[in-house]
């Protein structure tokens, strides 16, 4: 649980299927760009999307854990968490991609790219120099942290003046109405003359709707659709099956499905704590930021092995979404979790201080399944 979004106890029994679904949803986005139509690489699967839907889930889970957890928490207190949760490893990752970008020729040194790695770094939508006519960061998967910041931002908002549920659902509700009259491009890299204008997509609706499912958890108010769960992912199949138009929109109504048949699983079952699975929401983060990172260099190796054909994309497939996983792992046990526990102990101990405190102090541990995650969420 991150320190100081103390769920009661009841609650924080109750989201192991949210901790399962975000190493689920990581898998997916793995596997997505696994399939991506890479040069020289034989691909049955390039027009089959399905896990791009990952992002989806993330976001509703973004959602659902931050009004659950982080409801009462004090702005000051909710900003420098989520400041910690999110930016120390993707900073590193992006110098990490920067580097690699440098190396094998995609980017040029020149102020240019240091122009894009601050801008990045400080989660600001830029038109990129390295990948033109995309809004993307250094770091591609940090696209996501794009919305998570902005959206932690309106939750804040909506902290400070105690109404987070409230708030954060007019002031999403104004900017996706707002951009129904600024842009009719369901894409979110190429349709903007202001990358400002990326936070108008209905994308945001799905952090909202995350606040809703959040807040019927709560009240108890959701019914026994369990069987929403599975149906939606059955649902996500056979729209990208089909191909059917505006897949953006059925991506989201369908992860919808899948999260409302999640929170009303809790309700429904004695949850098993299945420790693998729940191990791979713990490291979801880590394994997003990192997998572009590790296809990156695997690819490049992969595609000297004398291999072609069916047998090629099934090796590669297999192979890279393993080793995506081990770097992952590898990252979530070295890196992150010991540098996010050190910066939450110190941030909070700075905190107490600064206010004064030397008596009660917000809790530093707990149940991993409360642990506010982007996307990685």
């Amino acid at each position: 649980m991150t320190p100081g979004t103390a769920l009661d106890q009841r609650s924080s029994k109750q989201l192991l299927t949210i901790q399962y679904l975000r190493g689920v949803a990581s898998v997916m986005v793995v596997l997505h760009h696994i399939r991506n139509p890479w040069p020289n690489l034989y691909n049955p699967l390039e027009k089959f999307a399905m896990g791009e839907a990952g992002v989806d889930i993330f976001f509703i889970i973004s959602g659902v854990v931050m009004y659950v957890s982080s409801r009462v928490e004090s702005p000051a207190v909710f900003a420098g968490l989520r400041l910690i949760r999110v930016a120390p490893l993707y900073w590193i990752l992006t110098l990490c991609a920067a580097s690699l970008l440098l190396l094998s020729g995609g980017a040029k040194p020149g102020f240019a790219l240091v122009n894009d790695v601050m801008l990045s770094a400080m989660f600001v939508p830029h038109h990129s120099s390295i990948f033109p006519g995309t809004i993307w960061p250094v770091l591609n998967p940090g696209w996501t942290l794009y919305f998570e910041m902005f959206f932690y931002l309106i939750f804040a908002i909506g902290l400070l003046f105690r109404k987070p549920l409230l708030i954060s659902l007019c002031l999403i509700s104004l900017l996706v109405a707002f951009g129904l009259f600024v842009s009719t491009d369901e894409s979110i890299f190429h349709s903007y003359t202001h990358p400002l204008l990326m936070y108008t997509h209905p994308l945001m609706l799905e952090f909202a709707g995350g606040i809703v499912l959040g807040w019927l958890f709560l009240s108890g108010m959701t019914l026994n659709v369990w069987l929403l769960l599975p149906m939606g992912f059955v649902a996500l199949f056979a729209v990208h099956a089909l191909q059917l138009p505006h897949l953006f929109l059925l991506n989201g109504l369908c992860a919808a499905l899948i999260m409302v048949g999640a929170v009303a699983a809790e309700r429904s079952f004695k949850m098993r704590d299945m420790g693998w699975l729940r191990l791979l929401g713990d490291a979801s983060y880590s394994i997003y930021l990192t997998h572009a990172l590790t296809l990156f260099v695997f690819r490049r190796l992969f595609l000297r092995l004398p291999l072609e054909g069916p047998l090629q994309f099934a090796s590669f497939a297999i192979l890279a979404a393993t080793v995506s996983l081990l770097v992952g792992f590898v990252v979530y046990f070295k890196v992150e979790r010991p540098m996010t526990r050190w910066l939450r102990s110190q941030f909070l101990t700075v905190f107490a201080v600064a206010r004064g405190g030397t008596g009660r102090r917000l809790p530093e541990s707990g149940s991993s399944v409360s642990m506010v995650q982007p996307l990685g969420e």
